[in-house]
């Protein structure tokens, strides 16, 4: 009796071999996607929190316009709006909007800032279908997927 592997064994082998590695790597992609999406939320909060801190310290009282103000940071060139995130996965950008309140018959101007997160060209959270933009507020926080239509069940933060 021949000892070894018989070709239909092997290809049993490679055909479920084949089945669980086309089950496990879309399942670990999106696990990854999900994992790196925290470079865009913890890069967003800590600017939006300088963001506050810069906020107090004026007088009076405005937002910074761009990055090299609002970091304090030399090596930023003036009127920067747009900087990588922590772990340059994503694309941050900084606008200031013009934003009004209304009480009663007054209406007030004042400053507003916005940071929008997006995935950087050429790196994998191109893929994120759930989460293609992550956005702060001075007033709230907010996410929208690809589309640009809210995402309501609020799995981006």
């Amino acid at each position: 009796m021949e000892k070894g592997f018989t070709l239909i064994e092997l290809m049993i082998v490679v055909a479920i071999v084949g089945i669980i590695a086309a089950i496990a790597y879309p399942n670990y992609r999106d696990s990854v996607v999900r994992t790196q999406r925290a470079d865009a939320t913890t890069t967003v909060a800590r600017l939006a929190a300088a963001q506050e801190r810069f906020y107090t310290m004026q007088s009076p009282a405005t937002y910074a316009a761009d990055f090299r103000t609002l970091l304090d940071d030399a090596s930023i060139a003036t009127g920067t709006t747009s900087i990588s995130s922590d772990e340059g996965l994503y694309t941050v950008s900084l606008s200031n909007p013009s934003c009004s309140s209304t009480v009663g018959a007054s209406t007030t101007v004042h400053s507003c800032f916005t940071l929008t997160a997006q995935p950087a060209a050429g790196k994998g959270q191109r893929d994120d279908e759930e989460c293609w933009e992550i956005s702060h507020t001075n007033t709230g926080k907010s996410s929208e997927n690809k589309a640009g239509t809210s995402n309501s069940a609020g799995t981006c933060w």
